[in-house]
């Protein structure tokens, strides 16, 4: 069996970093770990090693902050990254124990939900996480555009590097309303100065004020392109679009549009349902493509994620919910508009923790759930009956990478 211990040495911090980049070997450019990279980049104590044979066999970490759920509470939550296992110790049972101990100590230490990212769709739903958010890119082709809206507003425009704390302020007091917003981590920004800093790119950064305080700002770059003074596919990338509404949101975006050099403007990871093609005069100018999975959600504590949730009205329903790592969550459930509590009645519903991450923020209903057999339902009624109960406005969104 793997030995999981968790480290605290800056030496054995940078060796588990430099697993995980030799485990995860196709990974562009980044942070590579040198002498000084753990004390920056990551939280001592929450980084975990596995070790078969006496050497280091695997990897995994997190970042502490709050998820934010429908309704708008904010929970506990662990953003789960840096996880890998190298080739020669594979299906030794290593990343299993890893999140075994993981899952344990943050449920210990009053976490909620944890999230990751996942670099493969068959690994991580054996450990309880379900998709829980999904994300497009937009590509706008300014060409069909019949007219560029007015630039509105007051747009303040700086360098990159000289924006970062008001980036990190505008963040910080106008927090996005979508479920499966995360808060950004002290970490998660350092790690955007490094690659930006390190970067051959320019990148610039627009700040959007309103009655004399920026509110709201869109960090982009030009995509790279050998023959850009000549090109006529000149593109602008968006790396971040934050605001405190949507009308600021709006004049940053009539802002690019006002930058007649490029034709295209790209929008990666957006929401689904996300209102920025309806500002368009033409539809089709506008491409929406690539949508993927997002967050992998996983419930750490059933109890106090549901209780902190918001329900709309209608019948309750008895949930029978399998979790084989955390039994604190195995057995018998009663969800209502006013939370959830153990229950002795006979199930409406069996599901596995997975699921139930699937449906928590909305990304999926009960009954689309149970149409592709992924819970199932002991009455006809029980599948509508959760829907109703779980039904959101809107898409939930975390709208950052780790």
């Amino acid at each position: 069996m793997p030995e999981i211990r968790t480290l605290h040495d800056p030496a054995e911090l940078l060796a588990a970093a430099t697993l995980f980049r030799q485990a995860m070997f196709g990974l562009p450019g980044g942070v590579t770990p040198v002498d000084g990279w753990a004390e920056r980049y990551v939280v001592p104590g929450r980084v975990y090693a596995a070790s078969l044979e006496g050497q280091l066999a695997g990897t995994c970490n997190s970042f502490p902050g709050e998820l934010t759920l429908p309704g708008g509470q904010r929970v506990p939550h662990a953003a789960v990254t840096h996880v890998g296992v190298l080739p020669h110790f594979s299906r030794r049972g290593v990343l299993r124990a890893l999140f075994s101990q993981q899952l344990a100590d943050l449920y210990r230490q009053g976490v909620a939900v944890a999230t990751l990212r996942a670099s493969q769709g068959t690994i991580y739903g054996r450990f309880g996480f379900g998709i829980a958010t999904a994300i497009q890119d937009l590509r706008i082709d300014k060409r069909e555009l019949p007219s560029l809206p007015a630039a509105e507003g007051d747009i303040r425009l700086l360098p990159a590097a000289n924006a970062w704390e008001a980036q990190q302020a505008i963040v910080a007091r106008f927090p996005h309303p979508h479920a499966g917003t995360l808060t950004r981590w002290p970490q998660w920004w350092a790690l955007q100065q490094h690659r930006l800093a390190h970067s051959s790119l320019n990148h610039y950064v627009a700040l959007a004020c309103k009655d004399g305080e920026a509110q709201g700002f869109v960090r982009y770059h030009a995509k790279p392109d050998d023959n850009w003074l000549y090109s006529t596919e000149r593109t602008l990338v968006v790396d971040d679009l934050h605001a405190a509404d949507p009308q600021l949101a709006a004049q940053l975006l009539g802002y690019l549009l006002q930058l007649d050099i490029a034709r295209y403007i790209e929008l990666p990871h957006r929401p689904v349902d996300d209102p920025l093609p309806l500002l368009l005069a033409n539809p089709r100018a506008i491409q929406q493509t690539g949508r993927i999975d997002e967050s992998w959600l996983r419930i750490i504590n059933v109890e106090q994620t549901l209780n902190a949730r918001r329900y709309a009205s209608g019948e309750a329903v008895t949930l029978a919910i399998d979790d084989p790592l955390l039994a604190e969550n195995h057995g018998v459930w009663r969800l209502s508009s006013d939370g959830i509590q153990r229950s002795a009645s006979r199930p409406d519903i069996t599901l596995g923790i997975d699921a139930l991450a699937m449906l928590l923020l909305g990304e999926y209903t009960a009954q689309q759930l149970a149409a592709a057999r992924r819970l199932q339902p002991h009455h006809s009624q029980a599948a509508a009956r959760l829907t109703r109960l779980l039904a959101c406005h809107e898409h939930p969104w975390s709208g950052i990478f780790f």
